[in-house]
């Protein structure tokens, strides 16, 4: 499944892209169900993202109870402190919006922080696939691997 990076307006010229105000990053449309309902929400791949990681919000909205999850403290990039992460299984669900589209059911985690973009780290997403970024087509391609146990659809 090929999916084309997302193109972020920069607010001042990007030194490390040679003055360009547009940084390309791999962020993908991910649907997340859960007991009540299911969000359409972007997700950035994140290979340097142990999990997937979505805001708390996300689990109120889809009637997770995450009253006796189990948790553990996490470092994410750009915070000084570590935050409590909740975990508990959703589906997830990506799709190229033509051909391939891919679902699964997982764990992933819970923060009560603002993140920019869902976070879909390695445990929950990326084990699933191997991932072929494409810099300079500005594109990921994703190929379902041995582990992926969930659906083609």
């Amino acid at each position: 499944m090929k999916v084309s990076y997302l193109v972020a307006q920069a607010k001042s010229p990007l030194p490390s892209l040679g003055g360009s105000f547009l940084r390309p990053r791999p962020v993908l449309a991910v649907r997340i169900t859960g007991p009540a309902r299911s969000l359409l929400l972007d997700g950035l791949l994140d290979t340097g993202s142990d999990d997937t990681v979505f805001e708390e919000w996300v689990a109120a909205a889809l009637a997770l109870d995450l009253s006796h999850a189990p948790e553990r403290q996490v470092g994410l990039v750009g915070r000084a402190n570590l935050v409590r992460c909740r975990y508990a299984p959703v589906g997830l669900r990506i799709t190229d919006g033509l051909r391939e589209t891919y679902q699964w059911t997982t764990l992933v985690g819970f923060v009560s922080t603002h993140l920019r973009y869902s976070l879909l780290g390695h445990a929950g997403c990326l084990q699933f696939f191997d991932a072929i970024f494409r810099g300079a087509d500005q594109e990921v391609v994703l190929t379902p691997n041995s582990s992926f146990s969930g659906q083609r659809a």
